[in-house]
């Protein structure tokens, strides 16, 4: 209707050819205003048809130049745009609010199907870890780690399968203090062997793969120095459990 430019008419059409919803909200917005022009429509009067044809002067070609009229002469002669009925400003401001709302109902579906799929894989990621869990508990052998005699009421898993992997299951012990860290070891014909260092960090409901061993006698976790020691602190020991 002209209430827009030629530059938003032309990002209109392009989205309307790409995008259906889009194209669908501006045809069910024409069809109002189209109903809304029927129904405001005033009959005109039966006399005017014949005042009409008694203005029409029919003569030689030569004297009934016709004179073409620009349809937009008042805008191009005052520069100001033609006057249109308040309906159909009210019907056009219709359009632009109803355009904005889709665009951000558009807009907020694609942020909801992206969190979607953001979760899907974060479920699919747990999933899979389960799965390998389930796997684990069930072909490997579960070791229960107790508290020695100065933390009677500690705990530690540690699963040891067939391919000599060791994956450990702190349970309760307390947090490691700045600068410590949990060190697990395996005792081999009497002699203790590097297991590895307990991250913390991670998350603490997972089990920690830890260094692989070949024929273990035993478990047990001490409270080393960050990074750990080449050989136990006896007096930090903490849990451990036999095969």
């Amino acid at each position: 209707m002209g209430t827009i430019s030629h530059e938003e008419a032309a990002i209109l059409e392009c989205v309307m050819k790409n995008n259906t919803e889009v194209k669908k909200a501006v045809l069910e917005v024409q069809q109002i205003i189209e109903q809304l022009a029927t129904e405001q429509a005033v009959e005109p009067p039966q006399f005017l048809k014949a005042e009409i044809m008694k203005k029409i002067e029919f003569g030689n070609p030569e004297t009934t130049t016709a004179k073409i009229i620009p349809l937009n002469k008042e805008q191009s002669e005052t520069g100001k745009p033609s006057s249109m009925p308040n309906w159909i400003k009210a019907a056009s401001v219709a359009v632009l609010f109803g355009l904005g709302y889709l665009g951000y109902e558009l807009n907020s579906k694609n942020t909801e199907l992206q969190q979607i799929a953001t979760n899907n894989t974060e479920l699919s990621t747990k999933l899979t870890d389960l799965e390998q869990m389930n796997a684990l508990l069930k072909n490997a052998k579960r070791i229960q780690l107790k508290g020695v005699e100065k933390h009677p009421d500690m705990l530690a898993e540690v699963y040891w399968d067939d391919s000599k992997k060791v994956y450990l299951d702190i349970k309760n012990l307390p947090a490691a203090p700045t600068g410590k860290q949990y060190q697990l070891w395996a005792i081999v014909e009497g002699k203790p062997v590097d297991m590895g260092i307990y991250d913390q960090q991670k998350d603490a409901n997972k089990m920690q793969a830890m260094k692989s061993v070949d024929n273990p006698q035993a478990f047990a976790i001490t409270l080393e120095k960050e990074g750990g020691n080449p050989t136990p602190t006896m007096e930090e020991m903490y849990v451990m459990g036999t095969i």
